[in-house]
């Protein structure tokens, strides 16, 4: 449907060698010519800012290009037969400067110039010259054994989807290379023309010495192009789709350009009825939820494809072109609005922009402490119920968990006994969204002391002793206990120093209160750690101490063994360390005594060891 399009061409459109390109073709019916010339050819990408074509259109075979984004379409006729290679390069600044960016390309061809070369049957594998896909920023391509006359097909993809400049240039000059005509690249009209949602657009061919113009569009029927009678101006009033064409009379003779005009209506977009709900828990929306509504004024089912929904953050985002990168995963921390409007991937039409609102389903904050401390008696039963949650109204539904089972489907939770697992969870659902979220709490359980150990300790050679005391609860609580010594102040010690023999009284309360206060009274005996029967009248002699407070009944000896050695007279002297007459080794040895305590007329037995030294 070209017809001689690529003989004439686009003039005005595009600059030879080093100078810039105003634009460049984002779809092969708007594709541009170029030539390579002895120097460079530099044009500025497609890109996310200037571009409404994101993705290479349906139809063609892009061969190794997976993802042709961001397409720029151009063809070239060749002038002289041979091999040709291209550099293609992709960077942020005109001179090649700044960020190398990603650059992809596919070539197709050769075509003749009355081929409809941007049909699909064209554009595809069988025509493959040359591809690439790689990550780089410079690129090669190929054309070998080129013909005089031949037309070859360049689509050069803007990967990084960022604003740069593309560096296109032969690099081949030797005696066998081929070379690209420059002819083509006169034209008057421009590029075809896509008219989205408007009923007429004008074509203007003025020309500088023209004599005169003449009008013309192709006729299916007569498979050629037929007169328009009465236009003869230089501009063309266009109200229907078609192939239109303008033969301009100067002194230097007659030349002609053809364009194809294309009208369409702008998609219709219908705007969502309800918002999409974001639960605070994920804090992440789908905004693809509401495409098929989106575009449902436009299509049956077989149609959806050839539609695609642009989403922005921002009403200045769509003017930017700037797209949500990832709308099935668009992150959210509160109400918003975003942005949508839809695009015929067939036309390049785009529709009206429509809002779709985000609604944030927040939740309460923690209704309860994410800890607990409950005091506990010996049963495990609570000193005090605990209730946990509160009413949140009807519009939620609860479902509380000690640790994997369901223990309730209630508000709140009545807690007045030790589980074994001390984990619960409350989750809370919303009834008309499905958001939920959960809160937990571990539940420290706390009991006073159950009983004691007191363990009497020897201290210096001045008849003191220390004392450590351990208090002795229910395993898995994390109770702390304080200790007190004869009415003393309570300590978190569990040693006492200095204790004189004789009577005493240990205190043990939980710090926090939890449970009684457990008293048991102990005594502190007497005695010598060692003792030096050596005849030097220090330490001759060991001996238990007498006290107010206890009566020794009896004092027996042993050895390391547990032989029994001697029994002492609790009124005598002590022991010389001798058993009839003969003194015994340096050894350890063990004793056992029997006493009252007065304070309250009980009977105990207390053991211990001491030295022989000599």
């Amino acid at each position: 449907m070209r017809g001689n399009t690529v003989k004439i061409c686009l003039f005005g459109c595009l600059v030879l060698l080093v100078t810039t390109l105003s634009a460049q073709g984002s779809r092969c019916s708007e594709i541009q010519p170029f030539c390579a010339g002895n120097g460079e050819f530099v044009f500025p990408n497609s890109n996310q800012l200037v571009s409404d074509v994101v993705a290479g259109e349906s139809g063609p075979d892009y061969g190794c290009v997976e993802f042709p984004r961001y397409p720029s379409w151009f063809y070239l006729q060749i002038e002289n037969s041979g091999d040709l290679e291209f550099l293609i390069s992709q960077s942020e600044n005109e001179d090649g400067s700044g960020e190398a960016l990603d650059v992809d390309f596919v070539v197709w061809g050769p075509f003749n110039a009355s081929d409809d070369y941007c049909s699909d049957d064209a554009l595809s594998e069988e025509n493959h010259v040359d591809c690439s896909y790689s990550d780089e920023a410079v690129e090669i391509a190929n054309i070998n054994n080129a013909k005089e006359g031949e037309i070859y097909i360049f689509l050069i993809t803007n990967y990084s989807e960022l604003p740069g400049y593309i560096n296109l240039q032969q690099t081949n000059n030797d005696a066998n290379a081929g070379s690209t005509d420059c002819n083509v690249l006169n034209g008057v009209l421009g590029s075809d023309r896509v008219v989205c949602g408007e009923n007429e657009t004008t074509l203007n061919a003025e020309a500088q010495e023209a004599l005169s113009y003449q009008w013309l569009v192709f006729d299916e029927n007569q498979g050629d192009f037929v007169i328009i009678s009465g236009e003869t101006n230089a501009e063309l009033r266009v109200t229907a789709t078609g192939n239109y064409q303008v033969k301009i009379e100067t002194a230097d003779g007659e030349s002609e350009d053809s364009v194809e005009v294309s009208f369409y209506d702008k998609p219709k977009i219908k705007e969502p009825a309800e918002s999409i709900f974001v639960c605070e828990q994920e804090g992440v929306a789908d905004l693809t939820e509401k495409e098929y509504e989106l575009i449902s004024s436009n299509i049956d089912e077989n149609d959806q494809n050839i539609y695609e929904v642009e989403y922005y953050e921002s009403q200045d985002a769509v003017e930017l072109r700037n797209r949500i990168e990832d709308p099935t995963s668009y992150n959210v921390e509160g109400d918003k609005i975003v942005f949508a409007r839809i695009v015929n991937l067939v036309s390049g039409c785009a529709s009206d922009v429509v809002e779709i609102q985000l609604d944030f389903r927040a939740f309460p904050q923690a209704i309860f402490q994410e800890n607990y401390q409950v005091c506990v008696d010996r049963d495990g039963l609570f000193a005090q119920e605990l209730v946990l949650g509160e009413d949140l109204g009807k519009s939620y539904q609860y479902a509380w968990y000690n640790g994997d089972k369901l223990v309730s489907e209630e508000y709140d939770l009545y807690l007045f006994e030790e589980s074994a697992n001390p984990n619960y969870t409350l989750v809370l659902t919303e009834e008309f969204t499905g958001c939920e979220i959960s809160y937990s709490t571990t539940i420290e359980y706390l009991s006073g002391p159950s009983s004691m150990k007191i363990d009497v300790l020897r201290g210096d050679f001045e008849n003191t002793w220390n004392v450590e005391v351990l208090a002795e609860t229910t395993t898995g609580h994390s109770s702390t206990y304080e200790y007190c010594l004869d009415d003393g102040d309570f300590t978190s010690a569990t040693i006492f120093n200095n204790i004189s023999r004789g009577l005493h009284k240990i205190a043990i309360r939980e710090s926090g209160g939890c449970g009684e206060i457990l008293t048991e009274e102990f005594t502190v005996i007497g005695y010598d750690a060692f003792f030096t029967p050596n005849g030097d009248g220090f330490n001759d002699q060991w001996r238990i101490t007498q006290n107010a407070d206890y009566k020794v009944l009896r004092i027996r000896i042993f050895d390391r063994n547990g032989v029994f050695v001697k029994e002492l007279d609790p009124e005598g002297t002590g022991w010389d360390g001798t058993v009839n007459g003969e003194l015994l080794p340096e050894d350890d040895y063990w004793f056992n005594l029997e006493y009252v305590n007065f304070n309250s007329s009980s009977r105990h037995n207390f053991s211990s060891h001491f030295s022989l030294m000599k």
